[in-house]
């Protein structure tokens, strides 16, 4: 609740300031999904750090997001403190040390991220810029969408392999993605006791599950072929070499490029399914010149006996 209080304390302290400019804030973003959007309405200039892993390219003093402190940012002095995640009691430090903060999580879904986007927009004082994005990633995401025509196709999503496999289900944005292509997703029908979206799997629930496509939206692997784990050659995806790697920030952010995450899930089924009904009209193809063979040395047969 102090969160919420804190937010929309300093929004009203900056909607009833007209002379107070975007460039005048000072945000300190340790969320790359939240540096993307605040870059993406042009907004750069209100940013004095970043998490460490953000994609920029202007000089920003840079700070690791899981282990910084409260009492290592406040020297800095900003107006705002954007986090995605509570790393290193982080935000009762914040509020220990009455630093002004947003804690914006990983989208759940669509809403989530257009909410985020428009939230962000109030803080950089580009509301009006905020509202353009929402609107045309909307109309994008829908045209993607409605173009989309997936039945009966199977996908097993892996966010972590190593120290546990974990999967995405529908509380989640990408398994909201799935859902929304009409994509069975094999995650939906596991057990998620504290509804965070990212499931812990069995290998063997994976194995027995056969998927058709198998998506790797993470770099916590050490080889790139997935026939050597045990079990998983005898896969569908795996043997039909229908095994995806997406880019690991474009899988882990949920801001602007959730347009170009969508698309990206959108065409991979796309291209494997025009490379299935290719197969499909080669082996009628092979399949009727069979036939066509057959009859010809049927006749000819039939002639030499006559």
């Amino acid at each position: 609740m102090k969160t919420k209080l804190i937010f929309l304390a300093l929004l009203v302290s900056m909607c009833s300031s007209p002379a107070q400019e975007s460039e005048d804030i000072k945000i300190i973003s340790l969320s790359t999904t939240h540096t993307e959007i605040i870059q993406s309405l042009e907004a750069q200039d209100t940013l004095i750090a970043v998490d460490a892993f953000s994609e920029v390219d202007f000089p920003v003093e840079r700070i690791d997001a899981y282990t910084v402190t409260a009492e290592e940012l406040a020297p800095l002095n900003p107006d705002m403190v954007i986090v995605a995640f509570d790393f290193n009691g982080i935000v009762d430090g914040l509020e220990s040390q009455e630093i002004n903060y947003v804690l914006l999580p990983p989208a759940k879904n669509f809403e989530d991220v257009y909410s985020q986007i428009s939230t962000i927009g109030e803080i950089v004082n580009k509301k009006g810029a905020a509202s353009s994005k929402v609107r045309d990633m909307k109309l994008e995401i829908n045209r993607i969408l409605d173009d989309a025509n997936y039945e009966n196709v199977s996908v097993y999503h892996e966010i972590g392999y190593s120290y546990g496999i974990y999967s995405v289900n529908s509380d989640s944005l990408i398994g909201e993605i799935y859902n929304e292509l009409g994509i069975v997703n094999i995650a939906n029908s596991e057990e998620d006791p504290f509804g965070s979206g990212y499931p812990a799997l069995s290998e063997e629930m994976v194995i027995g599950s056969n998927p058709d496509y198998i998506v790797v939206g993470h770099s916590d692997y050490l080889n790139k072929d997935l026939s050597i784990r045990e079990g998983w050659g005898n896969i569908s995806a795996v043997e039909n070499s229908n095994v995806y790697f997406l880019d690991d920030t474009l899988a882990s952010n949920w801001g602007t490029t959730t347009v170009q995450l969508v698309e990206e899930l959108s065409t991979t089924f796309e291209e494997s399914a025009q490379t299935n009904v290719y197969s499909d009209q080669l082996l009628l193809i092979s399949l009727l010149f069979l036939v066509i063979m057959i009859y010809v040395l049927t006749r000819r047969n039939t002639k030499q006996k006559v």
